[in-house]
């Protein structure tokens, strides 16, 4: 709950704040700020102290978002790693230098303010929309805090985002921004173009065996011609349905849980019933008088601009039916016949059974063995997390992953030469388990190295152990010679073209006509009726379109196709920028996008100069102490 309190103010001002994150560290510089010094304060701005407990506090939240993402716990070896114990003390630093300057201005809230943001706050809110003590009770001793320190993030919260408001309030869009960003974004381009495939160049011809050679040796042939990194590695899983064997329910046990539970495998009664709702009750007491007189239900519900399919609820049980009373009138017909109007969430209902599958009660025999193996499955899965517990003591303490599977009775499966991207050397696929981040785990870690336990997404753990690495090897030249001949080819093609490109280009550009030069290569001049800056096809790649956009007025200019190897000569022919209003829909996005854009810098700007005046210092020995365990778990 505290972790959703937390994020309350995730809207404009979180932003800024998280986006701080990412430069915080080099505004206030490491090398100077970790001066060592005594007490519970991990960190200063000015005044205003971050204790150990809001620095754990902060850390556990932040490595939790981060476990979420990654779909695995995330352990402070980890967390440190990923800079993930810095950003949570840099987002710290920026909110102690808002409330530093809160301070210096004198801004505040009262007691009356904060006590009803907080009995309004949706996620303090029970079932009835109304404060619920309780739930802040229980939320508060989960997460460690007191009342009167909520109470006080929570002003400090409210006086933050009155300080940002008054910054946001002043800011002014200029249109001359919008009239830029407009044009940039909105601008429309019309072309000619021609195609230039690489039959063009003609025939290549072979290369000589030092130039081969040495191509073969290059980077980018080199590449090309090797043979990918392969690793060797074993992997464990231990799922509840694993252990399963190793769980015994008694009979006793299982007739207790049949009588608690029945109810699951009772098949309940079902109805095909048909729902007319009317407005008034009047309205439907004349309409059950007609059905009740012979007259066709198909005419009431056609008089009510309906069809049959609007007024069929299908085969639903008492339960499916949109409320108690419905559901009483419904299932108390007799087939065929019609219910007296009822009160229902949507008005008044005349209610129609038209078929009725009769209740089919379970017996403690019939589901004997689906409810054993349903409580051994929950009996098992409450024992994961310990055995997990011993399989990672048994792991620090030296044992090998072979040994703790013979223990527990798991299969270690081996899985041998798989690249990155889950092939052989030679490009079969490798059949590999369904379990979340595995190869992209397997490739991060090497021989030796400890890896935590993985989350298998089905209520388990799987470990993962390198084996073995075998690096990337090129391939004998002899055995590739006539692969390396035919890709020098493909490459001096390829450059022959984008320099024929480039010269055509050039003539373009020095005066010679679009269709005399398309002429010579037996070419007509294609158009393009109009292409936006961020547009890209098969035709035109992304780099083409650029080109395009920094080439003037009737200018030339060439790039590679969107798909295969051609390359496109192109001239510019018209230049289209927007003529957008202020009443625009387009105009009033594109402003609030540059509002936003100038709020977040001027917000930014003030927070990082308020580091700088109040001065920044990090206790870097008791930094150290909170990160060396995993005191963040």
């Amino acid at each position: 709950m505290l972790d959703t309190l937390r994020k309350n103010s995730s809207g404009f001002v979180a932003k800024i704040l998280i986006g701080l994150l990412a430069i915080s560290f080099g505004v206030w510089g490491i090398a100077d700020i970790f001066t060592g010094f005594g007490g519970d304060t991990v960190a200063q701005v000015g005044d205003q102290e971050i204790d150990g407990a809001t620095f754990q506090r902060e850390l556990r939240n932040e490595m939790n978002d981060f476990s979420t993402r990654l779909g695995q716990p995330m352990t402070l070896a980890m967390a440190s790693r990923f800079g993930v114990d810095r950003t949570s003390l840099s987002r710290l630093i920026g909110l102690a230098a808002l409330d530093g300057a809160t301070k210096d201005m004198g801004l505040t809230v009262g007691d009356e303010a904060v006590g009803i943001d907080i009995m309004t706050d949706p996620q303090l809110q029970g079932p009835f929309g109304q404060f619920d003590r309780d739930l802040l009770r229980q939320s508060l001793q989960q997460n460690g805090i007191s009342e009167e320190r909520f109470v006080e993030e929570r002003r400090r919260l409210i006086t933050r985002n009155q300080l940002v408001d008054v910054i946001r309030g002043g800011i002014v869009t200029p249109e001359i921004i919008i009239g830029a960003v407009t044009r940039f974004q909105e601008e429309t381009r019309r072309a000619g173009y021609i195609i230039l495939p690489p039959s063009i160049i003609g025939e290549i011809a072979d290369p000589d065996e030092d130039t081969v050679k040495s191509f073969y040796e290059a980077g980018a042939a080199a590449a090309a011609f090797s043979l990918p990194e392969t690793r060797d590695f074993s992997f464990m899983v231990l799922e509840p349905k694993d252990i399963t064997h190793t769980v015994s329910v008694s009979d006793e046990v299982l007739r207790a849980a049949y009588e608690q539970r029945r109810g699951e495998y009772d098949v309940a009664e079902r109805r095909d019933v048909q729902q007319i709702t009317f407005a008034t009750e009047e309205a439907a007491k004349d309409a059950l008088a007609k059905l009740r007189g012979g007259e066709k239900v198909e005419t009431i519900v056609q008089g009510l601009g309906l069809t049959m399919e609007d007024v069929d609820l299908g085969t639903v049980t008492r339960k499916e039916m949109l409320s108690t009373d419905l559901a009483e009138a419904a299932f108390a017909l007799e087939s065929g016949t019609y219910s007296e109007p009822v009160k229902g969430p949507l008005g008044w209902a005349i209610l129609h059974a038209t078929g009725i599958v009769p209740a089919k009660p379970s017996t403690f025999e019939g589901v004997r063995e689906k409810l054993r193996a349903s409580l051994e499955l929950e009996m098992a899965r409450e024992q994961i997390y310990d055995i997990q517990n011993n399989i990672e003591d048994a792991r620090a303490g030296g044992t090998p992953l072979s040994e703790i599977a013979t223990k527990y009775d798991l299969n270690l499966r081996v899985i041998s030469g798989v690249t990155k991207d889950g092939k052989t050397r030679g490009g079969d696929p490798v059949e590999l388990p369904e379990l979340p981040k595995l190869l992209e785990t397997v490739y991060a870690n090497g021989p030796g190295e400890q890896i935590p336990p993985l989350d298998t997404g089905k209520d388990g753990y799987y470990w993962i152990q390198i084996d073995e690495v075998t690096p990337t090897e090129q391939q004998p030249f002899d055995e590739v010679r006539d692969d390396v001949v035919k890709l020098w080819k493909e490459k001096k093609r390829a450059s022959e073209l984008e320099a024929l490109a480039a010269e055509l280009a050039r003539r373009g550009n020095n005066g010679e006509s679009f269709e005399k030069i398309a002429g010579e290569y037996d070419r007509s001049v294609l158009k393009i009726p109009g292409i936006q800056r961020y547009a890209q096809n098969d035709t035109f790649s992304r780099t083409a379109v650029t080109k395009l956009f920094a080439t003037p007025e009737g200018g030339f200019t060439y790039g590679p196709v969107g798909l295969g190897d051609s390359m496109v000569l192109m001239q510019v022919d018209d230049v289209r920028e927007p003529d957008l209003k202020k009443d625009d829909a387009e105009y009033t996005k594109v402003e609030a996008n540059v509002r936003d854009s100038l709020e977040a810098d001027m917000i930014q700007s003030f927070i990082v100069g308020y580091q700088r005046e109040l001065g920044v210092e990090v206790n870097t020995t008791l930094l150290k102490q909170l990160t060396a365990t995993d005191t963040g778990q």
